[in-house]
């Protein structure tokens, strides 16, 4: 890759601990996450999701050995100071032969303000960890440190001013957590979202999933009223559901994307693009024959509104991000080598730095220059114009 610019399509934000003193407006500090100790004595938010605190553990690996690894006990001070500082990120990406990191937000504390009952504090959160992310994490080097603007979650006008917003402050993209329009599905509503961000030019992402705000909200209710907690970790049933989960995150995605495959939404926005984060690849082959095959044998009776079949929708309007996806490298060309995006997700504990150039030949050895120079940056340097 040494010819190559290497661009990671995934990455994070560890919150830094004073993210919404400083960010967040002086009326809603009551109400932030607030930063307490897990059981061991390491750093957690404690936020409104339900259960205990969630602790950093996880998200603040980078240089840890895989046996280091812990729920529990881990600090602000033994995390690498590049997982919640741009410049310092900058320092960890020339380590690893990172040129540019595509930013998407911290999911933990952004569910605290994407599922509060009062919208005005929806906004105020949002607002607060944009502007965090683009006036200070990214402000060292915007064309390296590439944020990516969370969108609220209270509706189609809100959505369609915080792309508006984005685009004024020249974000790159932006980020979905829920259907534009507020809906517990895809529908109609949503179309107005699409074709502002098709006339803007910015893709969107989906980062694994789509949970309503009406789905956060009663969730709260339900661990408030049942004292459930989310990640009680100590539970081996627990830890090996949660372990399990993670191998295929991808499950959780593909009803949204058939959802926007078939019921037209790239027909009628040709010009969108659409991210999906940490999905992985391997998978996709076998889902485009699954839809394709499901698009002829009922397409007349259907009166499906596509004119093409969904893969050729996959192809022109889509890509899709891995961490270690071996098998999705094997079948890139039915995957689509111009749709696939390697990224390390760093600081999560998927990384491996600084080591990320290794894993690049090392699962790539066998893919032409060219097609590992797309797929390591390329790709991802065209969807987000990065130059």
């Amino acid at each position: 890759m040494a010819n190559h610019r290497i661009v990671d399509a995934d990455c994070h934000i560890l919150e830094p601990p004073d993210i919404w003193t400083n960010h967040l407006a002086a009326t809603w500090q009551e109400k932030a996450p607030k930063l307490v100790k897990d059981p061991e004595g390491g750093d957690a938010w404690l936020t409104a999701v339900g259960g205990d605190p969630d602790p950093i553990g996880l998200t603040a690996t980078p240089g840890m050995g895989w046996d280091d690894f812990r729920w529990f006990g881990v600090t602000y001070d033994e995390a690498r100071a590049g997982c919640y500082n741009g410049s310092e990120r900058l320092k960890d990406m020339d380590i690893d032969g990172v040129h540019a990191e595509i930013l998407f937000p911290p999911q933990r504390t952004l569910s605290h303000f994407l599922g509060d009952e009062d919208p005005e504090f929806v906004l105020a959160g949002v607002e607060a960890y944009n502007n965090f992310l683009f006036d200070e994490f990214c402000a060292p080097d915007p064309t390296r440190l590439v944020g990516i603007a969370q969108i609220p979650s209270i509706g189609i006008d809100a959505a369609i001013a915080g792309l508006h917003a984005a685009a004024a402050r020249g974000a790159k993209g932006v980020l979905i957590s829920n259907w534009p329009s507020g809906g517990e599905s895809l529908s109609p509503d949503d179309d107005p979202f699409w074709a502002a961000a098709a006339e803007a030019g910015l893709p969107v992402s989906i980062h694994i999933n789509i949970i309503s705000r009406n789905q956060r909200m009663a969730s709260r209710r339900a661990a408030a009223a049942h004292g459930s907690q989310l990640y009680d970790m100590r539970s081996e049933a627990t830890r090996a559901k949660a372990i399990g989960g993670m191998s295929h995150v991808f499950a959780t995605a593909t009803g949204a994307m058939t959802a926007m495959l078939f019921q037209g939404v790239f027909e009628r926005f040709p010009q969108l693009q659409v991210c999906w984060i940490e999905t992985g690849v391997g998978w996709i082959p076998h889902f485009l024959e699954c839809i394709d095959d499901r698009y002829w044998r009922n397409r007349s009776w259907g009166q499906l509104p596509i004119a093409q079949p969904p893969s050729f929708y996959w192809y022109r309007n889509n890509a899709a991000s891995f961490i270690t996806d071996r098998s999705g490298i094997e079948l890139r060309h039915r995957a689509g080598v111009a749709n696939i995006m390697w990224s390390s997700d760093y600081p999560h504990h998927g990384n491996d730095w600084p080591y990320s150039r290794k894993v690049i030949e090392d699962t790539m050895g066998n893919c032409t220059e060219e097609e590992r120079a797309l797929i390591a940056g390329g790709n991802a340097a065209r969807i987000w114009n990065l130059g």
